[in-house]
């Protein structure tokens, strides 16, 4: 009686449980990780919760750390105890997949709340996200464009920062391998350098203009002009060795006594000193060379003025005195032949009757070669002397 009061009792509980409606229950929210990738490298994180982080948040029930330039990706899942199907939806930054692609300026912290659903309930998480600065790439601080001239010196003033700190590797091509570089009068034109500083995480390059502006240089005699010394009537011509270095075409101009050619056709009586200047002249610029010409007297022979005949009467004294000039100044030597070895002679009373005369007054003449001579050139002249007989008186002549 008691067994079956017992069990009918039991059967009332089971027909009242089964008649009541169901009811929903919340959706049990899992916090499973959340996945950052950074390239093609995945990190999964698993739930760590940082009180230093977070307590600023308040109770936040998960944190992702990441960098700039992660793509972090929330992966909760919740459990709902119902078995419906759950929708998650995200606070922005996240997208509806619960993605977010940092970039760089996203630093810092972010609380993020994620709900799910099953349609008749929510659940909510909230999820700290903090996103970390990522390496900056160096700052490189140069001037775009570098002008100067040929000659002078290139000095790249660069300035290199890093945010990190980070130990930075310097390097210099193209035209140039260093910060400094001194043109040469060959370096005319425009160049490019490449600057590159590398943190060990970033490369950046930074590319400068040099221009380098030609510089016009003076001809350059290649020998310096010597001193000349020469004859009168020789021809001199001067043929200086002058280069540009830039290749220009040159312009030479002679001083006085030179032509437009450099010569001189010397003569007799241009003895002297003369300074002489060259000029070599490319353009506007020109360079001077000078040097001393000295041209020579050239000997010349002696210069005997005219010596007049001579007619005297026996017993006269004749004496001669040529007038000889040398234009050197050489020293003059005066010789006599013929019917007189030497400057003077008185004559005799037979001068006037060398081979006899037949009659009172006869005369007769003579002739005298005078030379002069410098010791290389002669100059004679013949002088004629005629010698007239002279009546004599009477002589007493005594015992």
């Amino acid at each position: 009686m008691k067994i079956a009061y017992i069990l009918g009792f039991f059967a009332i509980v089971l027909l009242l449980t089964a008649c009541q409606p169901s009811v929903n229950t919340v959706p049990n929210v899992t916090l499973e990780g959340a996945m950052i990738t950074t390239g093609n490298q995945t990190i999964n994180q698993t739930p760590e919760l940082k009180i230093n982080d977070s307590e600023d948040y308040g109770n936040v029930s998960y944190i992702i750390t990441g960098t700039e330039g992660d793509l972090i990706k929330l992966e909760l899942k919740a459990v709902d105890p119902d078995g419906d199907k759950l929708t998650y939806t995200y606070d922005r930054p996240f997208n509806d997949n619960g993605l977010w692609q940092t970039k760089e300026g996203d630093a810092g912290k972010y609380l993020v709340k994620v709900t799910v659903s099953d349609g008749k309930s929510d659940s909510s998480a909230d999820v700290l996200v903090i996103v970390k600065p990522s390496n900056k790439a160096p700052i490189i601080d140069c001037l775009d464009d570098i002008r100067v001239k040929e000659g002078e010196t290139v000095e790249l003033k660069c300035n290199f920062f890093d945010k990190e700190n980070d130990p930075l590797v310097i390097e210099y091509s193209g035209w140039m391998t260093s910060p400094v570089y001194t043109t040469n009068y060959d370096s005319a034109g425009k160049h490019k350098v490449f600057v590159t500083v590398s943190d060990g995480f970033h490369n950046v390059t930074k590319t400068i203009n040099v221009i380098v502006d030609n510089v016009d240089r003076a001809p350059i005699f290649e020998e310096k002009l010597k001193d000349l010394v020469v004859l009168e009537t020789d021809i001199v011509t001067l043929k200086p060795k002058v280069m540009d270095p830039d290749g220009d075409t040159i312009k030479l101009t002679y001083s006085e006594p030179f032509n437009s050619n450099g010569v001189w056709k010397t003569k007799i009586g241009d003895a002297g000193t003369y300074p002489i200047s060259v000029v070599a002249s490319s353009g506007s610029l020109t360079t001077k060379e000078t040097f001393t010409l000295t041209v020579k007297m050239l000997n010349t022979a002696p210069v005997m003025k005219t010596i007049s005949n001579i007619t005297i009467e026996e017993g006269d004294t004749i004496i001669l005195k040529p007038d000889v000039a040398d234009r050197e100044d050489d020293v003059i030597t005066i010789k006599y032949t013929g019917w007189m070895k030497s400057s003077t002679y008185t004559t005799t009373y037979d001068d006037a009757y060398p081979k006899g005369c037949d009659k009172v007054g006869c005369s007769a003449t003579y002739k005298v070669t005078v030379t002069a001579s410098d010791g290389q050139y002669n100059v004679s002249q013949d002088v004629y002397i005629t010698v007239k007989d002279k009546n004599r008186p009477p002589q007493f002549v005594w015992p």
